[in-house]
């Protein structure tokens, strides 16, 4: 369909936005979900729910342009480093505490991980090791860091789906006042109207907007707050087992053996973390009625 990486961020993310501001509206009118009023809500909860829009986009777009420049496995691998990178960052923020049990479920997840990516990587003989392409998925792991240590403790007095709603509004807007212009001003503005006319265009985004934006967002909130950032962090490894299992029952894609094992790995890490000791909660001061 000849997407570029900017052109399908940006409609994802106004898909991803229309989706919740109906969930929203519908919740709301059904009086099944609740919102705080903006006069309500912090000076610094605000900050913190700006800042979030910029972590969504930016992890979005640096992700992208991995994909774009080194292949998917390599990209993923590095961006998963982010639940180490939040596991570290949980300690002087959040007096969390790195216990045997924990290192070794995210010891566990990390090399599961490696091993259910590269598998096909070196089967096929092709890493695409390229210097750009993981300095990118770098940044969009420390997107993906800053997003779990402020999600898990940040803006509490706001509900999670009208929290989602705000910080993909914010992305949004990013894309629109920053973005935009900036494609516009390098020539290539006309690959923002790669979808028009296109039926399977409009499928695939509001595919990808609904399924693959909207929904995880509000339940990414959610589970944040649960059970906390390096918790959540080091759950979101098992994303790359689902994606293996999805590719086989659809797509008859076999896993290699090598695969299975990497996916037991990662399960058997993140059944670990939700066993150790849960550390005491600290919250940023967003959470104190000011």
């Amino acid at each position: 369909m000849g997407f570029t990486s900017v052109s399908f961020a940006i409609w994802r993310a106004v898909a991803s936005l229309l989706a919740l501001l109906v969930l929203l509206g519908v919740g709301l009118a059904m009086a099944r979900t609740r919102a705080t009023p903006w006069a309500a809500v912090s000076r610094l909860e605000r900050l913190q729910l700006a800042a979030m829009g910029v972590f969504v986009a930016g992890t979005t777009l640096t992700l992208f342009w991995a994909f774009e420049r080194t292949t998917i496995a390599l990209a993923l691998i590095v961006f998963y480093t982010f639940p180490v990178m939040v596991a570290v960052a949980a300690v002087p923020l959040y007096s969390e505490h790195l216990e045997r049990q924990r290192l070794a479920a995210i010891g566990l997840a990390t090399v599961g991980m490696v091993l259910l990516l590269l598998a096909p990587a070196f089967t096929a003989g092709a890493l695409g090791l390229d210097l750009p392409g993981v300095l990118f998925a770098l940044g969009a792991a420390g997107f993906q860091t800053a997003y779990a240590l402020v999600a898990g403790r940040g803006f509490a007095s706001v509900p999670a789906l009208q929290a989602s709603t705000l910080l993909r509004g914010v992305a949004v807007l990013f894309y629109g006042f920053i973005l935009v212009p900036l494609v516009i001003v390098l020539g290539e503005g006309s690959t923002l109207l790669d979808p028009v006319g296109s039926i399977e265009a409009w499928l695939l985004i509001l595919t990808a907007g609904i399924i693959g934006a909207a929904l995880p967002t509000v339940l990414l909130v959610a589970g944040y707050r649960r059970v906390g950032p390096t918790r959540g962090a080091v759950l979101m490894l098992v994303e790359p087992v689902i994606g293996v299992l999805l590719a086989a029952l659809l797509l008859a894609e076999r896993p290699e053996p090598v695969q299975l094992l990497g996916g037991l790995l990662v399960l058997t890490g993140a059944a670990l973390v939700q066993l150790a000791r849960s550390p005491r909660l600290a919250v940023l001061p967003s959470s104190v009625a000011e």
